[in-house]
């Protein structure tokens, strides 16, 4: 397996892991903690990411495509990758629904930057005849790891707090972003690509 590879499963271990430990509560985090939530604005603020992030992958993937390489496809990762991470620290601040829309729209942004580079370099450095296998491994790690996570997560938000949790899942978040960097260092360090 290329050492990209490698880079980009734990990168998204540690994001999408991240955000599994809020996932399955995020919910509760509205009802208890955000001023006049309901279940629709639930609803709203979920639909806002998914719809967000839809929107914007389509003119970011058309975008890096113009390019040859992964230059483009690497600094967008990039920065939707600091901005997902960047979410977490806000929701330890939000207290009425405006600034969880906002917040849900930074994170379908950010998604909406990271996914298409992430697919396009994870596929390039793919080989041919192991692809199912690495997809494999990419699938089962990050699975495995948001399925732990959503078991934490509620664990901490029931034990400590929201506001620790968030904390946590954001330095997480960075963490995943880190492993990037690395990928920019061997993408312009000149060392032949395999």
């Amino acid at each position: 397996m290329h050492k990209i590879i490698r880079a980009l499963i734990l990168s998204d271990l540690f994001i999408l892991g991240s955000f599994g430990l809020i996932q399955p509560i995020f919910a509760v985090f509205m009802l208890k903690n955000i001023s006049g939530a309901s279940l629709i604005a639930i609803g709203v603020a979920t639909t806002i990411q998914l719809l967000t992030k839809s929107l914007f992958q389509m003119l970011v993937a058309k975008w890096t495509d113009e390019e040859r390489g992964n230059k483009r496809e690497l600094i967008t990762l990039f920065v939707g990758s600091i901005l997902m991470s960047a979410v977490p620290f806000g929701f330890v601040f939000a207290q009425t629904l405006n600034h969880v829309y906002i917040l849900q729209f930074i994170y379908g942004l950010g998604g909406a930057l990271a996914f298409p580079g992430w697919v396009v370099i994870f596929t390039r450095y793919l080989r041919d005849e192991k692809a199912g296998y690495e997809w494999g491994i990419y699938n089962t790690t990050v699975s495995l790891g948001t399925a732990t996570a959503a078991f934490l997560g509620a664990y901490l938000a029931d034990f400590y707090s929201f506001r620790l949790l968030f904390v946590i899942v954001g330095l997480l978040s960075l963490l995943g972003t880190s492993f990037i960097i690395h990928i920019f260092r061997h993408e312009f360090s000149g060392e032949e690509k395999i």
